[in-house]
């Protein structure tokens, strides 16, 4: 009962002292002007704390985006601090002459909690190319590659993949390319924005192609009826959980009531593991690292360790019993696909 308490308290002081610390460091600036946030870091943050951490930095620059035709940036440098009882936000600038500092608290015992890791995630390199993977596919020794420039099928000889055809689709380009593929017995269908291409994916690849679709043209995100623009969608129990276009990740019930947001991570996929119920694979871009979650109350608990991965995530979709994650490599600039299981370690 005092886990369950705790998550309840838990994102909502966050918000409000941070709201407030906002407030403070706004009342400094004129009307002109636009705060520039540096963060130092005084505390060694561990896992919770970083999370913790990451939250604050994400609400505070919410909090400070103004709209200016022609802003004047004021320096501000914001310190992550703790000690026994509390988490401490402070804000330093200077005004003229005078240093002006702004505190806020937050209590240590209301932050995001973290279950024992239960959990460990499992990865394994399927695909790696230079042209932007949207999602990946495999079945009966087969593979399906969609990019921006249409689909490949890869056939399986002495372990390795070996291309065997191409079909060219004429892909809108848009900033942050999305897509999906559904593979049955022997019909696929691929998904982009402004366009869905169906057919089937043997004995050969044959696509016709169409406009329309799940995917919004000229965008990245899901638009449905009733419904923010979302990245992710996924039904738990009574729980409807997604991550909106806004970088939050909400959590309805049966009747549409909002019932949590959290900034915990940015997209996700629900996975049902051969060990365990569903489970959240989940991606916090900002730090390249993904998480197995589960929820608590309607809220996302964290049962694994955190795993870096070597880039930015530019897809997350589920996969059966796994999900498919697609990395844009940082030291060679390639995409990777990645197919991530979850282990049970209890």
């Amino acid at each position: 009962m005092f886990f369950l308490a705790v998550l309840c308290a838990a994102g909502d002081p966050l918000d409000d002292a941070v709201s407030l610390w906002a407030k403070k460091i706004s009342s400094h600036l004129a009307a002109d002007e636009i705060a520039h946030i540096t963060w130092n870091n005084a505390a060694t943050p561990d896992a919770d704390s970083a999370t913790y951490l990451a939250r604050a930095r994400t609400l505070l620059a919410r909090a400070l985006q103004r709209r200016l035709k022609n802003p004047k940036p004021v320096e501000v440098t914001a310190t992550f601090s703790q000690n026994l009882k509390d988490y401490l936000l402070i804000a330093a600038m200077h005004r003229e002459n005078d240093k002006v500092v702004e505190i806020t608290t937050v209590p240590r015992a209301l932050a995001a909690v973290v279950a024992t890791a239960a959990f460990r995630l499992e990865r394994r390199l399927l695909w790696d190319q230079e042209a932007p993977i949207l999602d990946v596919a495999v079945s009966a020794g087969q593979m399906l590659v969609l990019d921006t420039t249409g689909v490949s099928r890869y056939e399986q000889q002495d372990s390795k993949w070996r291309k065997v055809e191409s079909i060219a689709l004429d892909i809108p380009p848009i900033r942050d390319p999305r897509g999906r593929l559904t593979m049955t017995e022997t019909s696929l269908l691929a998904e982009v924005p402004g366009m869905t291409c169906a057919g089937t994916w043997r004995p050969a690849v044959a696509l016709e192609c169409q406009q329309g679709g799940r995917f919004t043209a000229g965008r990245n995100t899901i638009e449905e009826a009733g419904r923010p623009a979302y990245f992710a969608y996924a039904e738990i129990g009574s729980d409807h959980i997604i991550a909106a276009s806004d970088g939050r990740t909400y959590i309805y019930d049966l009747a549409g009531k909002q019932l949590s947001a959290s900034d915990l991570w940015e997209d996700f996929a629900a996975v049902s593991s051969t060990c365990t119920g569903v489970k959240i694979v989940a991606a916090d871009s900002a730090r390249n690292t993904l998480a197995i979650f589960e929820l608590a109350n309607h809220n996302p608990v964290r049962v694994s360790d955190s795993t870096e991965v070597p880039g930015a995530v530019t897809a997350l979709w589920p996969a059966g019993s796994a999900a498919l994650v697609v990395v844009r490599n940082r030291s060679t600039n390639r995409y990777e696909a990645y197919r991530i299981g979850v282990v049970c370690d209890r």
